[in-house]
């Protein structure tokens, strides 16, 4: 993201709190992606200083892991004002609400927009510090806010750099709509053998494989059924990624297996990776607990999250986004559509 808006001619300040890395990445001559995108640049400032990083900027792109948004906004909480828009690049669900929950409880004084992203537009990998292998980019991203109207004013600001931000109407749309859960901690799960054994693998085009697929078809109609219960019709995952990648096959394997951009990804070698520690925390036990709070089951979805919590030893139910963390704990579907509107 910070070669691409330096090509463009853009200011770019990045930060990433990891100072060793920081130091690497300031001291190379270029930042270097290859692959779907060839190009190169260098942001005008890398910092290990969230406040130095944002202060003054009119756009501020969240591309942390969604388990780290707390920090990042008690980070800037200070700084951050009102006329600074914020993405979430993705939000996961409950994006917004975790974050203006989270700098409410940092002592916020004045509260910027908001955005989540359903989903982070590229599909990349880090080769090494500042060099990056970009395999593909989502043809449309959809955009929330609260209120809505936000995410149509942010996306028209934005529509000469990020084509594929596509406004809806309410964040539920945007929190359900991410497939990570679903594409990343249910694989995950049942390919711990190798994770926990080191022994890579093509993460897609052999970790996804029949059976798994179809484990991950009986969660995706849970989170549907979470998504009606709210009033809202979301896409099965088959469909979207047609849509995002083109795609042509009519099954969910047959899909993974001609992604073209999913081709070349390699399966995690720790059960560190955000693919099993943040999809789960951020995307399925949301999903879970507000689909418990409005009285539709996820036996599949829980399954995965028991599994998960027995295998790593970890409470992810406990750890992980809750409906009452969320703040919407006890609240009827209309009520909490009327929170988002």
């Amino acid at each position: 993201m910070s070669i691409l808006l330096k090509d463009k001619g853009y200011t770019v300040r990045a930060m990433d709190k990891d100072s060793a890395k920081a130091s690497i990445l300031r001291d190379l001559d270029n930042w270097v992606v290859s692959g779907k995108t060839e190009a190169c640049g260098k942001p005008d400032l890398v910092t290990t200083d969230a406040e130095e990083c944002i202060r003054g900027a009119d756009f501020i792109m969240i591309c942390t892991t969604t388990d780290a948004h707390g920090d990042v906004a008690c980070a800037i909480a200070d700084t951050v004002t009102s006329s600074q828009t914020i993405i979430l690049n993705p939000g996961h669900v409950g994006g917004v609400l975790n974050f203006r929950n989270a700098l409410k409880n940092a002592g916020c004084r004045e509260y910027p927009v908001i955005c989540e992203a359903a989903d982070l537009m590229f599909a990349c990998r880090v080769v090494e510090p500042g060099r990056v292998f970009h395999s593909g980019v989502k043809t449309k991203i959809s955009l929330a806010s609260i209120p809505a109207q936000n995410a149509f004013l942010t996306a028209e600001r934005l529509k000469d750099i990020f084509q594929c931000y596509v406004p809806v109407d309410n964040v539920w749309m945007t929190s359900l709509s991410g497939m990570g859960g679903l594409l990343h901690s249910i694989p995950c799960t049942l390919n711990l053998n190798k994770i926990e054994l080191k022994q890579q693998f093509e993460y897609y085009i052999e970790g996804l494989t029949p059976g798994i697929c179809h484990v991950i078809e009986k969660a995706d109609m849970e989170r549907i059924a979470v998504g009606r219960a709210l009033g809202i019709e979301l896409k099965p995952l088959l469909d979207h990624l047609k849509a995002v990648y083109n795609l042509a096959p009519d099954t969910l394997y047959d899909a993974v297996q001609s992604c073209n951009p999913y081709k070349g990804i390699k399966s995690p070698l720790s059960t560190a990776h955000r693919f099993i520690q943040e999809d789960t925390l951020c995307d399925l036990v949301p999903t879970a607990s507000i689909g418990h709070a409005l009285g539709v089951p996820t036996p599949t979805i829980d399954m995965i999250i028991e599994l998960e919590s027995i295998m790593l030893e970890k409470d992810f139910r406990t750890e992980g986004r809750t409906a009452e963390k969320l703040g919407i704990e006890g609240k009827t579907a209309d009520q909490i559509m009327q929170i988002v509107l």
